[in-house]
């Protein structure tokens, strides 16, 4: 059952802090494809021609959300603390990137965090036009991807490095979900479970750096940063992502690296669906 009316839900807030990936165990496992400039190049990152880098992360969250119907404001809830951290959870990040020429760059990105929890509330949610009570037991789905498309232009290159500017689209999509015994707006109980659901898709464009440097042997650092905010008429929204990452390249179609990622979005006011 999904009471919510379309056009009516907001989402608050979600996150205003970040999603850090923590370096101790954030195994980036990267698995390359790669075409080099010269046959004699080796494993050599500033010639590839292409790279696929696949991997799973250590996550620490930090993510506040609300969601309005049409009586009111409903519950700012701390999706961490209040609905636990323990439950099914997939996560994953694939980059890759086509080198078209010496300077020129076209990166994709896909990175998903997808978590399913189950607890019984010790304090009362309102979510939407629903209100779940003390001691009722719900589920909650949480499904955040991101994909990104971007060129990038090494302004800089050398022999053992490269730094380069990008431009691009950020895209994300959120949905939020909460299922368990509750009331409807007005405070009449329901007869089994009721789900209350809002998604929203958040398009943004993004800048950034990025640099790639060999450290000798069969070892390199890539470090980038992105940031941008927009502010219009209702629509607030801002987006930073930090990344670093040591890669080790033994051949020249795989390797495995190890990093950090530090990634924060913030939206205000936005209408759900």
């Amino acid at each position: 059952m999904n009471p919510a009316a379309e056009d009516q839900t907001v989402l608050k807030h979600f996150p205003p802090g970040s999603s850090r990936l923590l370096p101790a165990a954030s195994a980036l496992a990267l698995l390359l494809g790669t075409m080099p400039a010269r046959a004699d190049d080796g494993a050599n990152l500033l010639s590839n021609r292409f790279q696929v880098a696949a991997g799973t992360f250590v996550l620490e969250t930090d993510t506040d959300v609300q969601l309005n119907g049409d009586s009111g404001e409903g519950s700012a809830i701390d999706w961490e603390r209040d609905l636990g951290d323990d439950g099914d959870e997939t996560r994953f990040r694939i980059d890759a990137y086509w080198r078209i020429a010496d300077r020129h760059k076209l990166r994709a990105l896909w990175f998903n965090n997808s978590t399913d929890r189950s607890r019984t509330l010790d304090e009362e949610i309102v979510w939407g036009d629903v209100t779940y009570p003390v001691d009722a037991e719900i589920s909650a789905e949480f499904d955040f991807d991101v994909y990104e498309l971007a060129y990038e232009y090494a302004f800089l290159r050398r022999q053992d490095y490269e730094l380069a500017v990008t431009a691009g689209l950020h895209y994300t999509t959120l949905g939020l979900v909460l299922e368990g015994e509750a009331s409807l707006d007005g405070g009449q109980p329901v007869s089994g479970t009721v789900r209350e659901e809002g998604s929203v898709d958040l398009p943004l464009p993004v800048f950034g750096l990025r640099g790639l440097w060999h450290l000798g042997r069969n070892f390199w650092i890539d470090a980038s940063a992105q940031y941008f905010t927009l502010s219009i008429d209702e629509y607030d929204g801002s987006l930073q992502d930090f990344r670093a990452a040591v890669i080790w390249q033994p051949t020249q179609w795989a390797g495995a690296g190890l990093g950090y990622n530090q990634q924060g979005e913030r939206v205000d006011h936005l209408t759900m669906r």
